[in-house]
């Protein structure tokens, strides 16, 4: 059950838990609304994902939302891939401020200059 392809135009889609791409063979098409299509993507590490494919306006590449980050737009994904992963420093510094820290969670993400650590 798939007329208009859409294993074929997923080929690269890529695991959820461990970023391989999926093989098309393993790409299995649920349900095709024509606008939208749920897919199961069955990846070789044993991971299995639920996906929803978005018909987009350029008909040769739908939008398959198990994107790393579908929740970013283009340009903060591209910064954010851009910087260096969290390292045990910056744990650690973390740690060390919020181990002396008296405001709260709103205060703190705003940077409230009247609250800091102490």
């Amino acid at each position: 059950m798939d007329p208009r392809g859409l294993r074929t135009r997923l080929t690269g889609a890529s695991c959820t838990a461990c970023g391989t791409a999926i093989p098309v063979d393993r790409i299995v098409i649920l349900a095709d609304r024509g606008d939208f299509a749920f897919v199961e993507l069955q990846c070789d590490c044993g991971s299995r994902t639920m996906g929803l494919v978005l018909a987009a306006p350029d008909q040769d590449a739908p939008i398959l939302d198990t994107a790393d980050h579908p929740e970013l737009d283009p340009a903060t994904a591209a910064r954010l891939a851009s910087r260096p992963p969290i390292g045990e420093d910056d744990l650690l510094a973390m740690h060390r401020l919020l181990a002396g820290w008296t405001g709260d969670l709103r205060t703190l993400v705003d940077g409230d200059a009247d609250r800091r650590a102490g």
